[in-house]
């Protein structure tokens, strides 16, 4: 009986001590309404820390100077706030060679934006540098919320 046992964990066993993955990082992929990604960089305050950490939406040009000032030396790109909206969820790379999903969907009935951003990898790492996910999205209709998911 303890022979019998033995020979149906011998594969389990054998397949728990072998390498890990190979990880190859992936394409990002902007889904929905994105009209384009404007930058990874994360939106830092000296006092208020990591200011997407729940969620950022940028309206206007004031706010997004504001924002960026001494950050990413002006290469984040024009934004036309007459048409558009910035839209920034922070991430922790939790595992290696991380490759994001960002998607941004309109839910008429329910009046929200809904951005989503999920980290995709093949194993856990230590948590290393952040990304902003800030995506260029149409104007955010009056009365409409802005919700963020953020799946890891």
């Amino acid at each position: 009986m303890k022979n019998l046992l033995l020979l149906l964990l011998l594969p389990f066993l054998s397949l728990s001590c072998q390498d890990e993955p190979t990880c190859e990082k992936t394409d990002d992929e902007a889904t929905g309404i994105i009209i384009s990604v404007l930058s990874n960089r994360v939106a830092n305050d000296p006092v208020a820390g990591d200011l997407g950490r729940e969620g950022i939406r940028i309206s206007t040009p004031e706010d997004y100077q504001r924002l960026f000032v001494g950050c990413c030396n002006g290469h984040l790109g024009a934004v036309n706030f007459n048409e558009s909206d910035v839209l920034g969820l922070s991430t922790v790379n939790r595992g290696c060679s991380s490759s994001y999903q960002r998607n941004v969907r309109r839910d008429d009935a329910t009046k929200r934006i809904i951005y989503t951003v999920t980290e995709l990898y093949c194993k856990k790492c230590s948590p290393v540098d952040g990304q902003g996910n800030f995506v260029i999205i149409p104007k955010v209709p009056e009365g409409y919320t802005v919700e963020y998911v953020r799946k890891q």
